[in-house]
């Protein structure tokens, strides 16, 4: 009888895994110009070259404990890892990364957990500043 016992809490304790990180959320993942009052001021998805500066919002909601990391690449190579320390239910978070004129192209910032796992993404693309229109 002990055997099964022991069989049915090892089930029990895998099968309840996925509802341990079921309310896990990135609610919300957006590049932005600028952070006023814990909010981003705006969603960018192209950065011109005359831009120096970005920054990467993010509103975790579950994760109270557990860590995250913003994951800047630039053309595959990465650029800063900022790490972060959830410290609430709902937890907002952001880091920003200067760039220089040179650094054009597609930019990725990940979202990445203490697991390694990549939780959400958002891309923007730095152009120069010739194209603006």
């Amino acid at each position: 009888m002990t055997a099964l016992r022991s069989v049915f809490i090892v089930l029990l304790s895998i099968l309840s895994i996925p509802l341990a990180y079921a309310d896990m959320d990135v609610a919300r993942a957006q590049i932005t110009s600028g952070i006023e009052n814990k909010e981003p001021v705006d969603q960018l998805s192209k950065v011109y070259n005359d831009t120096h500066k970005v920054y990467f919002f993010t509103e975790l909601k579950g994760m109270k404990g557990r860590s995250i990391l913003h994951r800047w690449e630039q053309g595959g190579i990465v650029r800063a890892e900022v790490a972060f320390d959830i410290g609430g239910d709902r937890w907002r978070v952001w880091s920003s990364k200067n760039l220089y004129p040179t650094w054009l192209g597609e930019w990725t910032v990940s979202v990445v957990d203490d697991g390694g796992n990549i939780l959400a993404q958002e891309s923007f693309d730095y152009v120069p500043v010739e194209l603006k229109q």
